[in-house]
């Protein structure tokens, strides 16, 4: 019985740091998913970023529905006043899709939102084909750009969101970690 005990104290013991260091979840806490430098989180949807601001954190991660495939990463500063910030929704699609249609269709919806679509450019001739969308609230209070990319089978949207007057520096951030995307062959 003594030697029982041992071995659960000196198991436990031994143990210790380690699950004192993990995180509780992925994603969060001491977790190497936590250093968005490392693009694991990202990698798993097919991409991910080669270029991140070093003091850029992950901010959140959401899955909204497990059956649907849908969901969002959201990188930003670590300064928690900030507002800068970049997230990744994914999306389940058809391999068909056309990414200008599936744009089109939430056209409409931005203005119920209160955002104003100042520009809309369709890239063809790239790697993966993509939109972008660029919108301000109509309260002037914030900015934001959304890239939309067509992957096989999931569409990425990454939205790029700031307060007004700081979203073009914001924006030059965004715009470096978006060009960095490295699309991951498949298996």
């Amino acid at each position: 019985m003594k030697a029982l005990k041992a071995l659960n104290f000196l198991v436990v013991s031994s143990l210790f740091p380690v699950m004192t260091s993990a995180a509780p979840s992925p994603l969060t806490g001491l977790s190497m998913f936590n250093k968005p430098q490392s693009s694991l989180a990202l990698s798993r949807f097919g991409f991910e970023l080669k270029q991140i601001p070093a003091n850029w954190i992950y901010k959140t991660t959401s899955a909204q529905s497990p059956a649907s495939g849908n969901l969002v990463i959201e990188l930003g500063s670590s300064d928690a006043d900030s507002l800068q910030s970049l997230n990744f929704r994914i999306e389940k699609a058809s391999p068909k899709l056309k990414i200008e249609n599936y744009v089109r269709q939430f056209l409409r919806d931005y203005n119920q939102y209160g955002f104003e679509v100042v520009q809309l450019r369709s890239y063809k001739k790239s790697q993966k084909p993509f939109v972008v969308v660029d919108l301000t609230q109509k309260n002037k209070t914030h900015r934001s750009r959304q890239v939309f990319f067509h992957d096989k089978d999931q569409v990425v949207i990454a939205t790029c969101v700031d307060k007004f007057e700081q979203f073009d520096e914001t924006l030059k951030l965004c715009n470096q970690a978006i060009d960095s995307i490295a699309w991951l062959k498949s298996e």
